[in-house]
């Protein structure tokens, strides 16, 4: 193929161009002539224009084409000669540029037939590069397709397996909305009891509280007569006191006398049986004393015992039977009775009573704002 070429370049080269071909004709031609001038001293134009037409004919290399001259004088030969030389030796010189620029063409061509030797090569290599490529690249699509094959399986297997896993929360979900509908429905029956619970509590607050105002009332008026008993009681053991101490006076006098009478006689005058008499009746006021003692101490302590049931019946008392109604059932003589001291633990166990009662409403207000806070869908009215 290469050769083809080749044939076909220098058949193209020799084809197309005819003016080298009639140049190196035309200056052999010349030369030729100039041995034969120089040997027979003849002019060659002369022989040129001796022809018919008397016409010289010269070629200009420079415009590429002929030109046809006036008729000259015969005796202008030489100039003519001079002229012809001169036009042959630029000839010659145009001649040996275009046997370079064909030695320099022949050259490239040379220089191009190895470019195309070696693009030809570069091309085969190019060829089994891509070759081996398009199998590179088929056996990576190949192992592409495999691995998504493989990605799209376990992405499949794990979508199946998430699926199950939704599937199992979802019933653990079903399952823990119906224990929560269930315990809100539990709760809100315990908060309507607790509400009702929290009014009776209320209601009975403020019925506690107004007999607590009562029983304030009538303590006080118990304490005011306690201390008017204390007083009394004060003033009957100063006198009983009082009446002891006179009553231990005499016996001593008495006693001293009876001393001095004995010293005196040994018999026994009426003022011994009067001492024995006053002994007696020391004694038995001492007794007495006693017995009221205990009496008040045992008061007391039925004061405080009463006072404590009292306070516990307050709390749980209903509107026929509370402590208010009792004090009221309470006669003026069991009123006098009471003293200060269980009048203030009245007091206190009232106030402990309060403070519970107290106690008692913060708790059912917490279980409400828990209610409140956790489930408010409780409280929320379910329209049919």
């Amino acid at each position: 193929m290469n050769n083809e070429n080749e044939d076909s370049v220098n058949k193209d080269t020799v084809s197309k161009d005819p003016m080298r071909d009639s140049l190196m004709s035309g200056s052999s031609e010349d030369e030729y002539s100039d041995e034969d001038e120089e040997n027979n001293n003849t002019p060659v134009v002369g022989s040129v224009a001796d022809n018919s037409l008397d016409l010289d004919l010269e070629y200009d290399m420079w415009q590429g084409q002929f030109e046809i001259s006036k008729p000259q004088p015969r005796n202008h030969g030489y100039q003519y000669y001079k002229e012809i030389v001169k036009t042959v030796q630029m000839l010659q010189q145009q001649v040996g540029v275009l046997a370079e620029n064909q030695v320099n063409s022949d050259d490239r061509f040379s220089r191009v037939k190895q470019d195309n030797a070696a693009y030809q090569a570069r091309v085969v290599m190019l060829e089994e590069q891509l070759r081996e490529t398009e199998l590179r690249s088929e056996e990576r699509q190949a192992e592409e397709q495999r691995r998504s094959k493989e990605l799209i399986n376990r992405i499949e297997r794990e979508k199946q397996l998430t699926i199950e896993n939704y599937s199992i929360k979802l019933s653990s979900l079903e399952k823990d909305k119906n224990t929560v509908d269930e315990d809100s429905k539990r709760l809100k029956s315990q908060m309507e009891k607790l509400q009702k619970e929290k009014d009776a509590l209320e209601d009975r607050v403020s019925e506690a509280e107004f007999s607590a105002s009562a029983l304030h009332q009538e303590n006080s008026k118990l304490a005011e007569l306690s201390r008017r008993e204390k007083e009394e009681m004060k003033v009957e053991r100063e006198r009983s006191a009082q009446v002891i101490e006179e009553l231990r006076c005499e016996i001593e006098r008495l006693r001293t006398a009876e001393e001095n009478a004995r010293k005196r006689s040994p018999s026994i005058d009426p003022q011994t049986a009067q001492s024995a008499e006053l002994q007696a009746t020391v004694k038995q006021l001492r007794e007495e004393n006693k017995s009221l003692v205990d009496q008040v101490e045992d008061l007391q302590a039925q004061l405080l015992h009463s006072r404590l049931e009292e306070g516990r019946v307050l709390v749980t008392a209903t509107n026929n039977n509370s402590l208010a109604a009792e004090f009221e059932a309470m006669s003026s003589e069991e009123g006098a009775l009471y003293g200060s001291d269980s009048v203030e633990k009245l007091k206190k166990s009232l106030k402990d009573a309060q403070e519970a009662n107290q106690h008692l409403r913060a708790y059912i207000d917490g279980i409400l704002l828990n209610i409140v806070e956790n489930y408010p869908q409780l409280l929320e009215v379910k329209q049919k």
